[in-house]
C-alpha cells in the first residue's frame, strides 16, 4: 500500500465515522428485520437497495470526482505532484483511497439484500444480481474519477456545480446498464439474449462483462492523464487502443434483447460499419469536448510538426482528430467484412461518408469557437448550436417544405446520393477554411 492510500484510509475510518456508520446500518436492517416479521424479506431488501445508492452511487461518486479536485482547491496538489509516487501509484491510491469507506458501507448492503432475495431467487440470479450492483457501482465512481482528471488539465479553479455536474455524467454511465440488466436477469428466452459476433448471451451477462471492461479502459485513462498531469510524456498509443477495442467491441452487436413484448420486436440493429463508425465518432466528439485547446499548446504541435519533431507532436496532436481518423478507416474495414453491408452499396457509403463529413465539421466548429476566446472554453455554447442544428432546425424545415435542404444537417436516406455528399463536403471545407484563418490570425 502507498503512503497516500494509507493516509486516504486513514482519514476516512476514524472512529466516529466508523461508529456513526454502524449505528446507521444497524438501525436501518433493524428497522427492515422486525418490519418483515423478524426475517430478512422485501422491507430489508428495499432499505439495503436504497443504502447502496446512497453511499455508492450518490456518496462514491462525488468522492471520486473531487478527491483530486479538492487537493487542487486546498493548494496541496502541486506538494503531491512532487512525491516519488509514480503515475499509476497516485492514480490508483486516489481512486480507491477516497471510496474506500463507502464500498465498506455498500458490501454490508449488499450482504442484506443478497440475504433478502436469496430464497426468491436461488444463487446463481442472487450472485449475478450482486454483481450488477458491484461492477455499475465501480464503474460510475471510474468514470467520475477519469472526468476529474480530465477537467484539471483545462482549469484550476472548482466549485460544487462543476462536481456536480462531473458527479452526474458518472451516474448517467451507470444506472441505465444497471435499470436495464436488472430489468432483464434471469431472461433466458430468445427476446431476453443478445447476439454477439454470433454468441447468444443473456444481456445481463453482456451489461456485467461491458462495465467491468470498460471500468479497466476507464483505469488506463486516469493513468495516462495522471501521467499528464506530473509531466511525464504521453503518447497516443493508449487513445488509440481503446478507440479501435471499442469500435470493434460494439461493432459485434446484431441484437437488442427486448423483452416479454412481441410489439418491441421490430427494433433494428445498425450493421457493422454503421456501427463502427458511430461509436468511432461518439469517442472522437468525447475527445474534442474534453481536451485541451489553449493557444500555447497548439502553437508547440505546429512548430513540432514543422520541423519534424513526430515523436513530439504525437503527444500533443488532438485525439479527437485521431479518433475521427480511426472511425473513418474502421468503418471502411467493416464494410468489407460485412458481407451484407456491402450489398447495400453505393448508398450506404454515401451515407457513412456523410456522417464523417459533419463530424469534421462539427469538431472543426468546436475548435473555431473555443479558439475565439481566450479562456478557449466556448464547448457548452458549441454543444448548444450543434443541438439546435441537429434536431429543431432539420425538424422546421421539414414542416415548411424544404426537405431536400436537410442533408445540409444530418444524413437523408431519401436525398440524392450527391446532395448527401456534396452538401457536407462544402460545409467541413467551410469550416476548416474559418478555422485555418482564425489560426493564422492568432
Amino acid at each position: 500500500m502507498t503512503p497516500e492510500f494509507r493516509r486516504l484510509v486513514a482519514v476516512d475510518f476514524q472512529r466516529h465515522r466508523l461508529a456513526a456508520l454502524g449505528v446507521a446500518l444497524v438501525g436501518t436492517f433493524g428497522v427492515g428485520y422486525l418490519a418483515d416479521d423478524r426475517g430478512f424479506d422485501t422491507t430489508t431488501a428495499f432499505f439495503a437497495g436504497i443504502g447502496y445508492f446512497a453511499l455508492v452511487f450518490l456518496w462514491g461518486t462525488r468522492q471520486a470526482a473531487e478527491c483530486v479536485i479538492q487537493e487542487i482547491n486546498a493548494r496541496t496538489w502541486d506538494a503531491q505532484r512532487m512525491s516519488s509516487l509514480s503515475a499509476w501509484g497516485m492514480a490508483w491510491s486516489k481512486f480507491a483511497g477516497a471510496t474506500a469507506f463507502t464500498w465498506a458501507g455498500g458490501a454490508v448492503c449488499l450482504a442484506f439484500y443478497a440475504a433478502a432475495h436469496f430464497g426468491e431467487w436461488g444463487p446463481y440470479q442472487t450472485l449475478l444480481r450482486v454483481f450488477l450492483y458491484v461492477v455499475s457501482g465501480f464503474f460510475g465512481q471510474a468514470v467520475c474519477f477519469l472526468i476529474g482528471l480530465s477537467v484539471i488539465q483545462r482549469r484550476r479553479q472548482f466549485g460544487r456545480v462543476q462536481v456536480a455536474s462531473y458527479q452526474f455524467m458518472g451516474l448517467l454511465a451507470a444506472l441505465p446498464p444497471l435499470y436495464a440488466g436488472l430489468s432483464l436477469t434471469g431472461g433466458e428466452s430468445i427476446l431476453d439474449l443478445i447476439i454477439w459476433y454470433g454468441r447468444y448471451i443473456t444481456f445481463a451477462q453482456f451489461t456485467i462483462a461491458t462495465m467491468a471492461v470498460f471500468s479497466l479502459w476507464t483505469l488506463v485513462g486516469a493513468w495516462a492523464l495522471m501521467r499528464a498531469e506530473l509531466q511525464e510524456p504521453v503518447g497516443p498509443w493508449v487513445w488509440i487502443a481503446f478507440t479501435l477495442f471499442a469500435m470493434a467491441y460494439f461493432a459485434g452487436i446484431k441484437n437488442f434483447p427486448v423483452g416479454p413484448s412481441l410489439q418491441l420486436a421490430k427494433i433494428t440493429v445498425p450493421n457493422m460499419p454503421t456501427l463502427t463508425l458511430g461509436v468511432g465518432l461518439a469517442i472522437a466528439f468525447t475527445a474534442a469536448y474534453v481536451e485541451p485547446k489553449d493557444r500555447l499548446r497548439l502553437a508547440q504541435l505546429e512548430r513540432d510538426l514543422a520541423f519534424g519533431r513526430w515523436r513530439a507532436a504525437a503527444v500533443l496532436f488532438p485525439r479527437s482528430a485521431i479518433a475521427l481518423v480511426l472511425a473513418t478507416l474502421g468503418a471502411i474495414v467493416a464494410l468489407v467484412i460485412d458481407g451484407a453491408a456491402s450489398r447495400q452499396l453505393p448508398g450506404l457509403a454515401t451515407g457513412l461518408a456523410a456522417m464523417a463529413l459533419f463530424a469534421v465539421r462539427d469538431i472543426a466548429f468546436i475548435y473555431w469557437l473555443c479558439l475565439g476566446r481566450i479562456d478557449g472554453r466556448g464547448e457548452g455554447m458549441a454543444a448548444a448550436v450543434l443541438a439546435v442544428g441537429y434536431v429543431p432546425l432539420p425538424m422546421l424545415l421539414g414542416l415548411i417544405g424544404f426537405g431536400p435542404l436537410l442533408a445540409a444537417f444530418l444524413p437523408v436516406p431519401d436525398a440524392p446520393p450527391w446532395l448527401t455528399v456534396a452538401l457536407p463536403v462544402i460545409e467541413a471545407a467551410l469550416m476548416l477554411w474559418l478555422l485555418g484563418r482564425r489560426w493564422r490570425r492568432l
